[in-house]
């Protein structure tokens, strides 16, 4: 993705849950890594409508195609996994 999702990640991880995210910052590289993050990678990458809504500002946009990769089993478990690491 284009550096409009890099400074959308920069602004969030510069506010006060960043330091959280920041402290996990291995756990959820390997996580991306995993074989799960790299399936739901690969959806996020072939649907480059969400690149365009995220630079549009259109959250509704975006959050349909996520709802629709966490219905995948790959995207579930990436999101439990995500949750079990952030608890």
């Amino acid at each position: 993705m284009n550096n409009n999702f890099d400074n959308i990640a920069g602004e969030f991880l510069s506010g006060k849950n960043g330091a959280k995210i920041s402290a996990k910052k291995n756990q959820i590289e390997n996580l991306a890594a995993s074989a799960d993050g790299q399936k739901v990678k690969a959806m996020l990458e072939q649907n480059g409508s969400i690149e365009e809504a995220l630079s549009r500002g259109d959250m509704a946009a975006v959050k349909s195609a996520i709802a629709g990769i966490m219905k995948t089993e790959s995207g579930a478990r990436l999101i439990k996994n995500l949750g079990d690491i952030m608890k």
